[in-house]
């Protein structure tokens, strides 16, 4: 049996879902690069990270691998929906951790590098982007995962802990892992 009260509660219920729940950070890649984010969280700090030396592709969660990083200066960033971050330069509201002097170095083209948007209130965004002249091209990379999240980190396959084996011809690679923007 209904009372009076079950269904103010069941729509209090549905509105909540409707308009409280968070909504996943997503990034869109830009010539620049540009990274723009959308969602619902608030920026934490944002990472870009490089291959290491003799490799092609940047291992996610790598700290010796980071090129550049930024935190806010204060409370838990601003609201990611509708920010444009352009690499090298610091939004307002936020500093520069890696480097921690000077300015982030030039992206090399023809590598594949990582980023990584931490958000607090929603789920972050990270991906894969390989560096075309000025462009950078969203890539996925199945099966590359870090061995550990801190400390001494090394590319393994997914769920096997096997050393990663990177393709022999990037490019070929890069057009076949290409995710629409």
């Amino acid at each position: 049996m209904y009372t009076g009260i079950a269904l103010p509660l069941l729509l209090g219920g549905c509105l909540v879902m409707l308009f409280g729940s968070e909504v996943t950070t997503s990034a869109t890649l830009k010539p620049g690069p540009y990274f723009s984010l959308d969602g619902s969280g608030h920026l934490a700090s944002f990472t870009v990270y490089a291959p290491q030396p003799g490799r092609k592709i940047a291992i996610p969660n790598d700290t010796k691998s980071e090129v550049w990083s930024l935190r806010p200066v204060s409370g838990r960033g601003d609201m990611v929906s509708g920010m444009n971050i352009r690499y090298g330069r610091v939004p307002d509201g936020y500093l520069q951790t890696v480097p921690h002097n000077g300015t982030a170095p030039v992206l090399v083209p023809g590598v594949v590098y990582h980023f990584f948007a931490e958000t607090t209130g929603a789920p972050g965004a990270e991906g894969y982007f390989y560096m075309d002249k000025d462009t950078p091209i969203l890539v996925d990379v199945p099966d590359l995962c870090a061995s550990a999240f801190v400390g001494d980190v090394k590319p393994v396959r997914c769920g096997s802990g096997q050393p990663y084996v990177e393709p022999k011809n990037l490019e070929k690679f890069v057009q076949e892992h290409r995710v629409q923007n």
